[in-house]
């Protein structure tokens, strides 16, 4: 669904809760090429990450008053690779994690094409860790054998399973069980994060981003047991913290029936 006046509005009308998008910046998605490469360059990921990433977006966000909690249940994932999911509601959502939130450890984003389409900046998008989700079943497997060296790095993939952004919503949307399957086969820990937007009525709010505890397989399900198993627990602990803590409604969020 298209509502590109809500910034005017401060109002947004939505249906589908699975498939409305309301990203600002929304582009065409290209199909990711079957000769794409996932695997980064070292010299050119290092330029891209350390001294771009790093520096000039972690800087953004301090100066747009972006704070941090929960640091403290990642310790134990500090010999780890892990999966984190987190919930879509900024731009921001696409470096945040990378360039601020998370220091200790190289931060790999799971996105749609849609930045592939941002000509010349591919070699340094694949350096700031975006992996962008393939069609085919051919680009699938490098992109799928990618993710697990990664995770066998000790890396994080960063998931926003709710795939489509809503500016400064401050629910958490129901969202598929499929990107589970990663943590799943991989026997890997997930950990959900949770942004929220903080501050006064009527003024535009800042965010926090929120961890909660890590979450791991259980040794005694099935790998479709496991997927389904962290889906509902994920979802239960991003909808836990974003009750949690006291929100503003910058902008209005509206159901309305389809045609």
């Amino acid at each position: 669904m298209e509502n590109n006046n809500w910034k005017k509005t401060k109002a947004i009308y939505w249906s589908d809760e699975l498939n409305d998008d309301f990203n600002p910046t929304l582009k065409k998605r290209p199909t990711v090429s079957p000769k794409y490469k996932y695997k980064r360059n070292p010299f050119i990921s290092f330029i891209s990450y350390y001294l771009f990433a790093k520096p000039i977006l972690g800087l953004y966000c301090f100066f747009h008053g972006i704070r941090v909690e929960g640091k403290e249940n990642l310790k134990i994932l500090k010999h780890k690779g892990y999966f984190i999911y987190a919930n879509h509601v900024a731009i921001a959502d696409a470096f945040k994690y990378a360039s601020y939130a998370i220091n200790n450890k190289r931060v790999n984003i799971i996105g749609y094409s849609d930045a592939l389409s941002l000509k010349g900046l591919g070699p340094i998008l694949k350096g700031l860790g975006y992996l962008p989700i393939p069609e085919d079943i051919h680009t699938m497997k490098k992109f799928n054998d990618e993710i697990t060296r990664l995770i066998n790095k000790k890396e994080v993939v960063l998931i926003y399973p709710e795939a489509h952004i809503w500016p400064y919503y401050t629910k958490i949307r129901n969202f598929k069980s499929v990107s589970f399957t990663y943590p799943a086969k991989l026997n890997t820990p997930i950990v959900p994060a949770v942004t929220i937007w903080r501050g006064k009525n009527n003024k535009k709010p800042k965010q926090t981003i929120v961890f909660g505890r890590p979450i791991f397989p259980r040794s005694d399900l099935s790998v479709m047991e496991n997927k389904l198993y962290l889906h509902e627990q994920c979802l239960l602990a991003m909808r836990e913290i974003a009750d949690r803590y006291p929100q503003i409604e910058y902008i209005k969020y509206i159901k309305i029936d389809k045609d």
